[in-house]
């Protein structure tokens, strides 16, 4: 089937929905947001292209992981090598993996060696919701907000038991377990994961014509309360193991996560808060060759935030506050320096005048590195109706170069300035019965892209030489009729590459033009029944453009039965009519897979 020119043109002419698992609630109006603008607002007040996914959405797509999740929703494209846990790079409107910003509850996570975030490690059981934020917003969150941002929520308070278990193809095994008690004064919730599977071959020209198996398990503690009408507060701890075996030299990682934070929070009064957030956050690698240490590299984030809102009037807030990171690398790899601290100071205007909205933010970072850095953002809109409301923003970014980029042995620069950006979005949408929509156009100017390049002694080291700018359209829309909703999504790219020389005009690597997803779901007294179709155009492996890889799509199919409100059996089968592609040259997908759940979650 060729997806590009049968299915999406479908897509745009059906205009039914935005997330083949999100269904009405990537695209309802109604939705409250709190990543877009750092304090809570409805997704037509961000005056954002934002996406949420519910813990009632991620319970009926029956996602084995957050790439899972995410696939299909605008704007958003993975590259993966080799299946589950295989490392996996998101490219959000085109840009590069590591453009995107990744927040679990507020914290800013990933590796600052990599300088991006291994989404397929974290386990979808422990999330609640997910916010996905497309386009600029380093005027409040600095380095990395260039594409969008992603924030995880995960699961707090006084929670009912619950627990999932499941089995499937390539010896697929998982397991989860979830409660909390209490009540709003102080409450406690625990939750764990394991999951294994066998896997597939990862790349067919390896010479390890073997199974590349992942392994995970993991652990999380979350407690809070208040103290008074006033002051609350919020502690977390969570921690996560995961062996991933592939092909290559080394072939064995094993990786752990770390994650604590507390928040504490202060109502001065009905029109000002205060809250101050201190967090740390580890990324843990060592690699192996057939169970032979290889390195390790182990990255440390601290960080502190302290957030304050002000209401002027009514419909006119002021958000600001400072924000506090500290980075280091620990690791056998002897780095040219291994610690680098990072300040700013962000401001925030929102205001309200009728059916007009308007919102100014500004940023200031200061690095130990490459010094200081402003971002800004404006955006307006206007509401004709609740079927139509129209947005227009400008807004600028930066992405701070990671430390491999900077002081990896022999190879890094520390003369590396950060990655920039300006992108201009205009978008409208509305909701009228059951019906609702959003569009979005948007353009990103990136400049000293990252780039590897051959400096004065002829030896290629990372620099500041590469450039592209990145065009989209993106068409969301969900209909209802009875207990049947159908859903679709397209995203349209022009992801040009323009650092001159032979990679002048062409493609960015691995982003296709075109990408989409129809889908359909129907409830029928205790059974509830759904199919998903995804698709994406062609792309090229290498800047060159030298190696095509072909576009495709895959079917989906899921069923639940209910045999109470609290108890339920769930099936899906993965790529239905076994497509054979890849995303990554030389590196496979999974093909055909069914999976089976038991379910226990009262509601």
């Amino acid at each position: 089937m060729n997806f590009p020119t049968r299915i999406l043109p479908a897509a745009v002419l059906l205009a039914l929905a935005s997330h083949a698992y999100a269904q009405q609630a990537a695209t309802e109006l109604s939705d409250v947001v709190v990543t877009a603008n750092r304090v809570a607002r409805t997704a037509d007040e961000t005056l954002a292209s934002v996406s949420v996914i519910t813990r009632q959405d991620i319970e009926q797509s029956q996602a084995r992981s957050v790439p899972d999740l995410l696939s299909g929703l605008p704007g958003v494209q993975f590259a993966n090598n080799g299946g589950p846990g295989k490392a996996t790079s998101l490219f959000l409107r085109g840009t590069n993996d590591g453009h995107t910003l990744v927040l679990v509850d507020g914290v800013r996570v990933g590796s600052a060696t990599l300088g991006s975030v291994s989404l397929q490690d974290i386990p979808v059981d422990q999330i609640e919701r997910i916010e996905v934020v497309r386009g600029p917003r380093a005027s409040l969150y600095g380095s990395d907000a260039i594409g969008g941002v992603i924030q995880i929520f995960t699961r707090k308070g006084a929670q009912a038991p619950a627990f999932r278990v499941g089995a499937g193809s390539r010896q697929t095994f998982e397991g989860a377990a979830s409660g909390g008690f209490g009540s709003p004064d102080l409450w406690l919730n625990v939750g764990t994961t394991a999951s294994s599977t066998r896997g597939i071959n990862a790349r067919e020209t390896a010479n390890e014509p073997d199974r590349d198996g992942y392994t995970q398990s993991s652990a999380s503690v979350r407690g809070g309360g208040r103290i008074g009408e006033a002051l609350s507060y919020d502690l977390q701890a969570r921690h996560l193991e995961a062996r991933n075996k592939y092909d290559g030299n080394p072939n064995i990682s094993d990786v752990k996560q770390e994650l604590y934070a507390g928040t504490l929070r202060y109502d001065v009064s009905e029109r000002l808060s205060t809250s101050l957030k201190l967090a740390q956050n580890l990324d843990a690698t060592s690699s192996f060759k057939e169970e032979k240490f290889s390195s390790r590299i182990d990255t440390r984030r601290s960080q502190a935030s302290w957030e304050n809102s002000f209401t002027l009037a009514t419909g006119h807030e002021l958000i600001g506050g400072l924000d506090y990171q500290y980075d280091e690398v620990l690791s056998n790899n002897a780095y040219d320096r291994a610690k680098r601290i990072n300040r700013a100071a962000f401001a925030e205007y929102l205001g309200k005048t009728g059916r007009f909205d308007y919102q100014l933010a500004g940023r200031h970072d200061k690095n130990e590195q490459f010094g200081t850095h402003n971002t800004g953002s404006v955006a307006a809109g206007y509401g004709f109706s609740p079927a139509l409301r129209v947005r227009t923003s400008y807004g600028t970014a930066f992405k701070a170069p990671s430390f491999n980029d900077l002081y990896y042995p022999n190879s890094g620069n520390p003369a590396l300035q950060p990655e920039q950006s300006r992108t201009l979005e205009a978008g409208a949408g509305g909701k009228l019965g059951d019906f609702t929509w959003d569009a979005s156009v948007f353009k990103t100017r990136l400049t000293n892209m990252i780039a590897w390049s051959p400096d004065a002694n002829g030896d290629y080291k990372p620099a500041n030489v590469a450039r592209a700018h990145i065009t989209g359209l993106e068409l969301a829309a969900s209909q209802k009729f009875g207990r049947t909703t159908l859903a679709a999504s397209a995203s349209f790219l022009n992801p040009k590459d323009h650092s001159g020389g032979a990679t002048e005009g062409n493609l960015l690597a691995r982003r296709a033009r075109q990408s989409g997803s129809l889908a359909v779901d129907h409830e029928l007294g205790r059974w509830a029944f759904g199919a998903t179709l995804k698709g994406t155009g062609k792309r090229y492996d290498t800047a060159s453009n030298a190696v095509k890889l072909g576009g495709y799509s895959t079917t989906d199919l899921r069923a639940e039965y209910r045999f109470t409100p609290a108890w339920r059996v769930q099936t899906r089968v993965e790529n239905v009519f076994d497509k054979r592609y890849q995303t990554v040259n030389t590196y496979n997908q999974p093909g055909v897979g069914a999976y089976v759940t038991v379910r226990y979650e009262p509601k």
